[in-house]
């Protein structure tokens, strides 16, 4: 990284891919399952909510759904693809939706081990044939990269990171190779010769490259790409029909597509919009950390699969699969988790999602944001509803929490 950079943009780092992060809410609810209902299920009513939010918290756009049963009972989009001008958001706007892309990259591996591919238990030794890694990684198993506990290099915040090997993986490797796959097999070479983080399978410390390593051994697995293994296996399978992989959803050939915004860096409450050629790009080696991007019909359909699929009618996995997924693995102090947050509490995690112990089920919730996106999802079985949110802005946390209160009625 430059550090001659304003600090706006030094500060990417800190947002770089953070996700799994649970909102502390309190769902609040006395009712039983039958009783329930949303307070917002038709399409004009969520896109005046969204209207008032938009507004109300400066953002540029957002977009929101609920799933109710088997059916997206509303959805809306509202807002312009950038702060202050006059081209609106529409229902083929795509935004960036970060680290819920890594609940994607576990739904494949359940995939791959449904079908004998691979094993929770495999170890990276096994995982991996002929790779060159330290001793103390030969044992450490794919469950324990789906834990964020294989002691891989945690990539969460570049100013706390050896510059060195930062420049390697966002600079070095991404110019040396061109392709995707060839690209995480040297970011699995690098990060396998580093000294764990932590002696693998015993401490929770969330690594944006353990993921890429994850997305590596499903390619291994299958001989296909990642990003051909998620556009056939789960867009295509679940009619995701405008979910992308790489990049950022504007570019020069889509300039039409939302801009991702920094948060403002003074008293102005401005939203400060990517430029069509900004340098700050996530490598194509993270796409399976956090490469998605995907309209909020694309996201409602993800999140109905899950929500279906933790009552056994999914498409993708059996209901003991999807299972596996939202069950609680780890349960950690989000401080070592993230050690340059200050949060001192702890949460439980699946593989993929945060997991909320209610009064009446679980509750599973993932967010995600690469610092110009924020996307936040929930699936409650109990209730039996799933919401889906985000905002083409980095601090879209609080008005997706609010926008959730308001369309489903829970504290």
């Amino acid at each position: 990284m430059n550090s001659n950079l304003p600090y706006r943009m030094t500060r990417r780092g800190m947002f770089l891919l953070r996700g799994f992060v649970i909102m502390q809410l309190s769902f609040g609810i006395a009712c039983a399952k039958e009783q329930w209902h949303p307070m917002i299920q038709n399409d004009e009513a969520l896109s005046n909510l969204l209207t008032e939010m938009v507004e109300q918290h400066n953002q540029p756009a957002m977009a929101a759904a609920l799933v109710y049963g088997d059916s997206i009972v509303a959805k809306a989009t509202v807002g312009n693809i950038v702060y202050g001008e006059g081209v609106s958001v529409n229902e083929d706007s795509r935004f960036h939706i970060g680290s819920t892309t890594k609940s994607m990259t576990a739904v494949l591996i359940a995939m791959l081990v449904k079908e004998g591919k691979l094993r929770y238990d495999m170890t990276l030794e096994q995982a991996l044939p002929g790779m060159p890694m330290r001793d103390e990684y030969r044992e450490a198993r794919i469950s324990d990269l789906l834990d964020n506990k294989a002691g891989i290099i945690a990539f969460q915040l570049a100013a706390r990171e050896d510059p060195v090997i930062v420049k390697k993986l966002r600079e070095e490797i991404p110019a040396a190779y061109p392709n995707p796959t060839d690209q995480r097999r040297e970011v699995t070479k690098l990060a396998l010769s580093l000294e764990p983080i932590a002696e693998p399978g015993t401490k929770v410390i969330y690594s944006n490259v353990g993921w890429p390593i994850i997305g590596y051994i499903a390619e291994l697995a299958t001989g296909q790409s990642y990003e051909d293994l998620l556009q056939e296996r789960i867009f295509k399978t679940l009619g995701m029909n405008n979910a992308r992989i790489g990049g950022w959803p504007a570019s020069n050939s889509e300039p039409d597509q939302p801009r991702g915004h920094y948060m403002p860096q003074d008293d102005s409450g401005k939203p400060i919009p990517q430029s069509l050629d900004d340098e700050y790009v996530l490598s194509a080696w993270m796409n399976p950390s956090g490469g998605v991007h995907l309209t909020i019909l694309d996201y409602a359909l993800y999140a109905r699969e899950h929500l279906l699929g933790l009552q056994g009618k999914g498409k993708l996995l059996s209901q003991k699969d999807y299972e596996t997924l939202h069950t609680i693995h780890v349960t950690v102090n989000l401080r070592d988790m993230y050690p340059h947050m200050r949060e001192d509490r702890e949460a439980s995690f699946g593989y993929g999602w945060g997991i909320v112990k209610k009064d009446k089920g679980y509750l599973s919730a993932v967010a995600g944001s690469g610092g110009t996106f924020f996307s936040q999802m929930y699936v409650y079985p109990a209730l039996n509803f799933a919401f889906v949110g985000f905002t083409n802005c980095g601090d879209g946390a609080q008005v997706l929490r609010e926008t959730y209160q308001k369309v489903t009625g829970l504290e």
